[in-house]
């Protein structure tokens, strides 16, 4: 058995990052009718662009690798989520927009989504919140930066 005490709480930090993750994907799994949390994250990341992203843009900021995102996307659209199209500019690369079964996501639900949000949270203070929400920011920095030495 691990023993917490006496462990550097860098490591139980880290070991932490992914036991939230993995409960966190398994009660939005339950919650999301027809996608997966990684899906669902897919489709609302799409929001974050100016234009329709390609799909390395969507794989960079998801924090997922390409391959991985290929099949979250190929899914996606199997399932009517997404449509590709040619980009403009460079028909080699394709954008990725979203369908109205995809819009229907984000307001489907959206209150008892936020509410949940809320509820996770409250167990923090307002000045809690903030100190995880700018060490969480550091920490995604520093994985860039650590990528990028690899």
């Amino acid at each position: 058995m691990y023993d917490f005490e006496n462990m550097d709480p860098r490591l139980i930090a880290y070991v932490n990052i992914f036991i939230c993750a993995n409960r966190l994907q398994a009660i939005m799994d339950s919650g999301l009718k027809d996608i997966t949390a990684k899906q669902w994250l897919a489709i609302m990341m799409i929001d974050a662009f100016p234009e329709p992203p390609t799909l390395k843009q969507l794989s960079e900021i998801s924090g997922v690798t390409h391959q991985s995102m290929r099949q979250i996307v190929d899914r996606l659209i199997a399932k009517g989520f997404l449509e590709v199209v040619s980009d403009k500019n460079d028909k080699r690369a394709i954008r990725l927009i979203k369908t109205e079964a995809a819009n229907s996501i984000k307001t489907k639900g959206s209150e008892q989504n936020q509410n949940f949000v809320f509820k996770l949270f409250d167990c923090l203070t307002e000045e809690e919140t903030t100190t995880y929400c700018m060490s969480l920011a550091k920490l995604c920095s520093r994985l860039t930066e650590l990528k990028e030495e690899r």
